[in-house]
């Protein structure tokens, strides 16, 4: 029985640094490296899987070993060369850090480094998966890196850095490998299909490009699986079907309705889909790439599209008219849909498309004739000296705490005092600080008691009704640390740099006012009835609550 043929992408292993594809930043180095013998003792090797790390390692191990390099390139015709692509070499060993990750591995390992190559100059020893040693074997590795023999050269591949050590990483030449470009894996494609005798479209290896997101490996394994599937001939369409990616004309027919805001024809989508029995989830993930061209065409980064031009089209189309906004909540309510188990039911679907579309496709501005108007109750008015007016008749029932006073007229002046309920500036300011521990007081925390704010030139001017939190923010804007803190988050949150005062009560000076009777939300609501301050009480600013200190009438 003949053996089992290649699998396509131990086959097309890229065998010189010039094949390699994405990664010139790499290749080039180590070629001029090897050809000016300034060698390092050890390699880290990082990036995404199926992006030549372990096929670099072994074109430098060629390299280094080859009795006939031309310019930094092994020529894959000398002996050592032939030997490291059948996997026979001796001076050429892999190791899978997966499997041997102990420290008893590494001390092998340690002891074998000091033998001197058979054939070549160089005793290579590729560590993959590194980043799967444990902690020990990491230590036991770090002396031998550091200083190993001059014969053995150590390279390291890894998908995930960060688990590997700093003081590991620290004694290599780190090499950062990059996703393969779509064009680049779209042409690498292009090359070994045609080698093969595949017939396949271009538009089938756009999807594969697509679909292996920088990963050759993928790439091949997916074309591959299609050239088995559909005997060498495959469309887009094909690929679509087995990648289980939908079909395009009802992905774009659904992304259209769903930017376009229009629910019925987005429902009758999904709808005619799941009643001929189409497979829901492919319709959705095509049309999340739909959606996906979408928000790259809107953000003006065209060059990164892999899509059929047909999706491209459509999409630039369906963008024209609405914001950056509509698509990423659109984009969110789709791609974030779970089809679990049976996909023919369209009710998650449906949902999504409701909650897609009920997002506005457009940011309405009100008409320039039209007079905006402010949703929350102006504050009160600032407060006025004690004066004894005719009193106003009784109310007949007191109301509850929360009613409001009647709305100020508008004017083109408005009144100098800040919101404090439903002011973004201030809330953007409460929550910079909310972590943000004065002199002595959590400075957010002092500012939530504040009763209003308002700016006056270039100062903000910050009232408290206690006196004992107005003077806990003196204390707070009296040192130098607690008054940075305080200006430098009121400027980014109010856009301007201003200085902060804190002041007792509604206005003036917070030692001798002792506060606003019309603070008190039973005189607002009393004031709210027709009522009217008469007395305002004795001035006694420690005891504010003895005589007639908010009596209305």
């Amino acid at each position: 029985m003949p053996g089992a043929t290649q699998v396509l992408y131990r086959k097309w292993r890229s065998q010189k640094f010039a094949e390699l594809i994405g990664q010139d930043h790499i290749t080039q180095t180590l070629r001029r490296a090897v050809a000016e013998n300034r060698i390092s003792h050890a390699y880290l090797f990082t990036g995404p899987r199926g992006t030549g790390k372990t096929s670099t390692a072994r074109i430098l191990a060629k390299a280094l070993n080859c009795s006939n390099p031309n310019d930094g390139e092994p020529d894959d015709q000398c002996d050592n060369c032939v030997a490291v692509v059948e996997g026979r070499n001796l001076d050429v060993i892999e190791i899978d850090a997966a499997s041997n990750r102990g420290i008893d591995d590494i001390r092998d390992l340690r002891d074998k480094l000091q033998f001197t190559p058979g054939t070549g100059e160089y005793k290579v020893y590729i560590i993959d998966e590194v980043h799967m040693l444990t902690p020990q074997a990491f230590n036991a590795l770090l002396k031998t890196l550091e200083e190993p023999p001059p014969h053995a050269i150590l390279v390291l591949a890894t998908t995930e850095v960060d688990k590997v050590p700093a003081t590991i990483i620290s004694r290599c030449q780190r090499y950062d490998f990059r996703r393969i470009p779509n064009q680049g894996i779209i042409d690498g494609l292009s090359r070994i299909a045609s080698e093969e005798g595949f017939e396949i479209d271009h538009d089938a290896l756009a999807i594969i490009a697509r679909v292996a997101w920088g990963s050759m490996r993928d790439a091949l394994n997916v074309l591959e699986q299609l050239a088995v599937s559909y005997q060498g001939k495959v469309s887009a369409k094909n690929a679509q079907e087995l990648l289980g990616l939908g079909d395009t004309g009802a992905s774009i027919k659904l992304a259209t309705a769903l930017l376009g805001g229009d629910a019925a024809a987005a429902l009758g989508v999904v709808n005619q889909q799941a009643a001929a029995g189409a497979d829901l989830k492919a319709l959705q993930s095509a049309t999340v790439e739909a959606l996906r061209a979408a928000l790259l065409i809107k953000t003006g980064v065209e060059d990164a599209l892999s899509h059929p031009a047909e999706v491209v089209t459509a999409m630039r189309d369906a963008t024209a008219q609405i914001n950056l906004e509509k698509v990423l909540a659109t984009l969110a309510a789709i791609g974030e849909v779970e089809l679990k188990g049976d996909s023919s039911t369209p009710l998650p679907l449906e949902l999504a498309i409701v909650r897609a579309v009920a997002t506005p496709a457009v940011q309405t501005q009100p008409a320039p004739s039209e007079p905006t108007r402010r949703a929350a109750p102006p504050a009160p008015a600032a407060p006025r000296p004690s004066a004894r007016t005719t009193p106003a008749p009784e109310p007949q029932q007191s109301p509850g705490p929360t009613a409001a006073p009647p709305a100020a007229p508008e004017t083109d002046e408005p009144p100098p005092r800040a919101k404090t309920a439903a002011d973004p500036h201030w809330d953007q300011l409460l929550r910079a600080l909310n972590r943000t521990k004065g002199k002595r007081y959590n400075l957010s925390a002092l500012l939530r008691g504040a009763s209003s704010h308002e700016v006056v030139e270039s100062e903000l001017r910050v009232h408290f009704a206690h006196r004992s939190n107005a003077e806990r923010m003196e204390e707070e804007l009296g040192d130098v640390n607690g008054r940075k803190a305080v200006e430098d988050a009121v400027a980014a949150a109010f856009g301007v740099q201003l200085s902060v005062k804190a002041v007792h009560g509604a206005g003036g000076d917070t030692k001798n006012n002792p506060g606003d009777p019309g603070d008190s939300p039973l005189v607002r609501a009393a004031m709210a009835m027709g009522a009217r301050i008469i007395d305002d009480g004795p001035d006694n600013p420690d005891n504010p609550g003895n005589g007639d200190n908010g009596e209305a009438s």
